[in-house]
């Protein structure tokens, strides 16, 4: 939001909304298609506006509450891989021998096949005894949000133009819990123990505590009754995450066997975002109605880990700069206002390109909204506000690599549809 449009406000004014959000997602898996859904209800903004009397011009802060970002999402899927099994990604192709003994008693006690019998070592390396043949099956939930504690203010440094400042502090949590399991539907694995798999179970999770913060700036020139240009600039977000994760694998043989290793960890990063520029405009055609629009640029491929001690995140940045690419999202609406019913209705659309490099050669990965509401003043103090919002796009889901593999071996095909509920109470006084 363009902070320099606090100078319209002309009254005190308290707010406080809700969101009822869902998700819901067809996955498509070798052939087999699952839907799966997800809905939460949040508190979705709080704001104060605080116009200070002035003898000319417009001087306005402003406290403000608003969750920014929800991370709920699922996905379910089922099928019959006959090439290949998450036992072999999971099974590293190293030279044993030529490791220390430290070195390789660290890893084979943390190497969650070869502690519960799905992998051995042979001649120095180390070999998978599930390679293919096998029912694959799992549930993935992300869960949690951001939240974001904002101060700003606006004054107009001339006529018709304002200037606005504000200052942006972040906090949330992500969740993230995935269940993917093998079973020998067929019985292909048979023989003597260790290969007489029944089915294995393999479990991650994640829970990450984050904050951070950000400032924007903004310039916005209108002619009262009739058109207001904005250009915004948000500086980059520096996030701090704190994270438990943890991999768990649970074996079971035909023999009645059951083998179980958990592998739990933390960590702690930081995150540095790019730059986001934006602009719009509205115009008041007639009395009635109201055209408006903006776009916003963003270079994903500034985005870096900024632990650079840390030689993991090191690569990671590298990949950043080679699979994110700019895009610049578009948004556009109208608005009628009935004078003689105290009564608004809006709608419109949102675009938003993919950030992939990969997929601008296709459109199926943008994702594209659509929005409707309304706006009612039940009294001179008091305004409801309600919006509906619908998004849909394509997206893919791997559940392992495999060297030798152009495109992930066990891959999910999966279309998404959102629709979110907003409703916001505002009182002027």
């Amino acid at each position: 939001t363009n902070p320099a449009g606090l100078t319209s406000l002309r009254s005190y004014e308290f707010s406080v909304g809700l969101t009822n959000a869902s998700y819901n997602n067809d996955a498509t898996f070798f052939g087999n298609a699952i839907n799966a859904n997800e809905r939460v209800t949040n508190l979705n903004n709080i704001g104060l506006v605080y116009p200070v009397p002035t003898q000319r011009g417009s001087l306005v802060f402003a406290f403000g509450f608003a969750r920014v970002a929800n991370f709920s999402s699922t996905a379910a899927f089922k099928g019959f891989n006959a090439g290949n099994s998450i036992v072999e990604a999971l099974t590293p192709d190293v030279n044993l021998n030529s490791m220390s003994a430290t070195d390789r008693k660290s890893l084979l006690d943390n190497n969650i096949p070869f502690q519960i019998y799905l992998s051995d070592s042979l001649r120095g390396r180390l070999y998978a005894n599930v390679t293919d043949s096998v029912q694959q099956e799992g549930s993935v939930r992300e869960g949690g949000g951001l939240n974001s504690w904002s101060l700003g203010g606006a004054i107009d440094i001339a006529k018709g133009l304002t200037l606005g400042f504000g200052l942006n502090l972040v906090s949330g949590s992500y969740t993230y819990d995935r269940l993917f399991t093998e079973t020998d539907t067929r019985n292909v694995y048979h023989y003597g123990p260790p290969f007489d798999l029944d089915h294995f179970a393999y479990e991650s999770s994640v829970n990450s505590d984050i904050s951070g913060y950000n400032g924007v700036a903004g310039l916005m020139f209108r002619k009262q009754g009739r058109f207001k240009v904005g250009l915004t600039v948000r500086t980059p977000t520096y996030y701090d995450i704190s994270e438990d994760f943890s991999d768990v694998g649970n074996s079971w043989f035909d023999n009645g066997d059951h083998f179980q290793l958990k592998i739990p960890g933390s960590t702690k990063y930081s995150i540095r975002t790019p730059f986001v520029f934006s602009g719009g405009a509205s115009f008041q055609m007639t009395d009635w109605l109201l055209l408006a629009g903006d776009a916003e640029y963003t270079d994903w491929t500034q985005m870096e880990f900024t632990n650079t001690d840390n030689q993991d995140l090191i690569d990671e940045n590298r990949v950043i700069r080679s699979i994110f690419r700019a895009t610049t999202n578009l948004r556009g609406g109208a608005e009628i206002t009935f004078f003689n019913l105290g009564l608004k209705l809006r709608g419109g659309a949102v675009y938003n390109p993919s950030p992939y490099l990969a997929d601008q050669k296709t459109s199926d990965y943008d994702q594209l909204y659509f929005t409707g509401g309304l706006g009612i003043a039940i009294d001179e103090n008091v305004f409801l506000n309600a919006s509906a919002t619908f998004g849909k796009w394509k997206t893919f889901r791997d559940n392992y690599y495999l060297t030798g593999f152009a495109v992930a071996p066990s891959r999910t095909s999966e279309s998404v549809s959102t629709n979110s509920l907003n409703v916001t109470m505002s009182y002027r006084f």
